[in-house]
C-alpha cells in the first residue's frame, strides 16, 4: 500500500464519519422540534453556542473550513 492509496482510504473513513455526524446532527434536531425539552440533548441550543463565538475574520474562516469539510466535492 503506497501514501496515495492510504490517503484515499483515510479520507473515505473521515468523510464516511463526517456524514454520519452531519445525519445525527439532523435526526437530533428534528426530535428536538417534535418533542421540545423530552430528548435531554440541546442541539438547536449548541448549535446557537458555537454560532455566537465566531465573529468576524476568525468566523468567516471557520465556516470556509466548515464547508469544505461538510460540503461534497467534485474530486474523486
Amino acid at each position: 500500500m503506497n501514501a496515495n492509496e492510504a490517503m484515499g482510504t483515510l479520507q473515505g473513513w473521515v468523510r464516511a464519519a463526517m456524514s454520519l455526524g452531519v445525519s445525527l446532527i439532523g435526526l437530533f434536531l428534528v426530535v428536538e422540534v417534535l418533542y421540545p425539552g423530552d430528548s435531554g440533548v440541546h442541539v438547536i441550543k449548541g448549535i446557537g453556542d458555537v454560532v455566537a463565538q465566531f465573529s468576524g475574520l476568525n468566523g468567516l474562516i471557520a465556516l470556509l473550513v466548515l464547508a469544505a469539510l461538510v460540503l461534497p466535492s467534485s474530486r474523486t
